[in-house]
């Protein structure tokens, strides 16, 4: 969790654990409905973003991976990032994946 005070502190990080994570998780969706009047304010013209971000670790350099051992490495991170884009959609990875 990264959070700063009103004042001009620099930001703190904490790390979180799963019941502080749900709490913190209940206490946005809370400031959101208050925001909207629960619901009945609409929110015209925004959108919601969510960063994920993922780094991927190879035994060998790149250079490596793909002249000793002729494995492409852009495969396996395709792959893994269509594991991650089925698990955020909730849907299986064939149906994310056009023919």
């Amino acid at each position: 969790k990264r959070s700063q005070n009103l004042s001009m502190h620099s930001p703190q990080h904490e790390s979180l654990t799963a019941a502080e994570q749900v709490t913190e998780r209940n206490a946005a969706f809370d400031l959101l409905d208050a925001l909207t009047m629960s619901g009945s304010l609409f929110v015209d013209g925004t959108t919601l973003h969510v960063v994920v971000a993922t780094t991927h670790c190879f035994d060998d350099s790149v250079l490596e991976t793909i002249v000793q051992h002729n494995i492409n490495p852009i495969d396996k991170v395709e792959r893994s990032m269509l594991m991650l884009a089925a698990v955020v959609h909730r849907r299986p990875p064939e149906f994310l994946v056009s023919p």
